[in-house]
């Protein structure tokens, strides 16, 4: 017996593609918070936990719309939910750009963040099934390597844009981004899906989708992002502030960039990725440890979350496809993806207040170092020996 799923009948090269440009206009935005931290304090007046809350928020609708979004993404239509999704991202980040006060800086963060959901979790379902059996962890790990090179981009140019146009100005050519999106969507994806007939138990558990696995992969993704939200957003003022700080911080995403890809091929010959989501939990938790107690330096500290930064998205997202059935796959990705953007939005807040609080850069890490360590424990309960 076989199970009927939408698939469009599309070249897989450029549907990567696509999904490499719409997912960029994604990353400069999310990124877009901590090079500004300057200019929008000046501006509106922000503490650190304002800040956190800023760069949280843009997840907060995936927390409550994930798994419902992910059930229809499933069944709707791709070109048409990708439209829509691209739309309500150029919405969301003109209305960043152009904000008067923080309500709207926020409330444009969230617009973007349903947008962005909406991307998310199209281009990793139709991913998924143009990859199949075929260099999915590649797939996967190209997928992945965009959010680091979104954040170089972003943070080298920086300055240049901030120069040039203002800060409201380098905004508003992020928001551009998204207009490039949209043909490109509409190109590499067919109006309407086809059919593909799966095997009906080509998932691990057959028709059951929610079960331990799940589940925990689920809790070691929140918790990896509870931990490597704050990274970004305080560690340039770690490191001493201004372009120095930004700079030494895009170490992690060069990491992320090069090394992505390379560990999605070495994944698709060895297998075994809940390993190296396991493996990335514990170095991340090693290295705020280390950072903690200042016994490592800056630069090495960045290359070291930099390698956890490449391991751990690219084999949570080859995961779905391995432990769930086929036609629940959006379902899977919109599961795990509530849950990790619940420690985005916990994560940088929670960091902030503790800063605020304390002053003290020691707890702030010690903190993060102990959610990586739980989200190395929820790993190794995925299903280590098959997955």
């Amino acid at each position: 017996m076989t199970n009927t799923i939408p698939s469009p009948p599309i070249n897989r090269w450029l549907l990567l593609f696509s999904a490499v440009v719409s997912f960029f206009a994604v990353a400069t935005t999310f990124f877009a918070v901590p090079p500004l931290v300057p200019e929008l304090t000046a501006q509106f007046g922000l503490s650190n936990f304002q800040i956190g809350l800023l760069v949280g928020s843009i997840a907060i609708p995936a927390i409550f719309l994930s798994i419902p979004l992910g059930a229809a993404i499933d069944r709707w239509p791709p070109r048409a939910a990708g439209n829509v999704g691209l739309v309500i991202m150029l919405i969301g980040a003109s209305l960043f750009a152009a904000a008067p006060s923080y309500g709207f800086l926020l409330i444009g963060r969230l617009l973007f963040g349903f947008g962005g959901l909406v991307m998310n979790l199209l281009l990793a379902r139709l991913l998924t099934e143009a990859f199949s059996g075929r260099q999915l962890a590649l797939a996967m790990g190209i997928f992945m390597a965009v959010y680091p090179a979104g954040m170089i981009s972003l943070f080298s140019s920086h300055s240049l844009m901030l120069d040039a146009f203002g800060w409201r100005g380098e905004l508003a050519v992020l928001a551009a981004l998204t207009l490039l999106a949209i043909p490109l969507h509409n190109l590499a994806v067919p109006r309407l899906g086809g059919d593909q007939h799966l095997p009906e138990n080509s998932g691990a558990y057959g028709e059951r989708a929610v079960g331990r696995p799940l589940i925990m992969l689920s809790v070691a993704w929140m918790l990896f992002f509870a931990a490597f939200a704050s990274i970004p957003t305080f560690a340039p003022q770690w490191v001493g502030g201004g372009q120095r700080g930004l700079t030494t911080v895009t170490l992690i995403m060069w990491m992320a960039l090069i090394l992505s890809p390379v560990f999605g091929a070495v994944i698709d010959r060895a297998g075994r990725p809940a390993a190296w989501v396991f493996s990335g939990l514990v170095l991340l938790a090693l290295t705020l440890g280390l950072m903690a107690i200042g016994a490592i330096g800056a630069s090495v500290a960045m290359i070291l979350v930099g390698v956890c930064a490449a391991a751990v998205p690219t084999a949570t997202y080859a995961l779905p496809a391995r432990i769930v059935p086929a036609a629940r796959v959006g379902f899977a990705f919109g599961f795990i993806t509530a849950f990790s953007n619940l420690g985005t939005v916990v994560g940088p807040p929670v960091a902030g207040a503790i800063l605020d609080a304390s002053g003290d850069w020691f707890l702030m890490w010690i903190v993060l170092a102990a959610l990586a360590g739980l989200g190395a424990t929820a790993a190794a309960l995925i299903r280590p020996k098959a997955v």
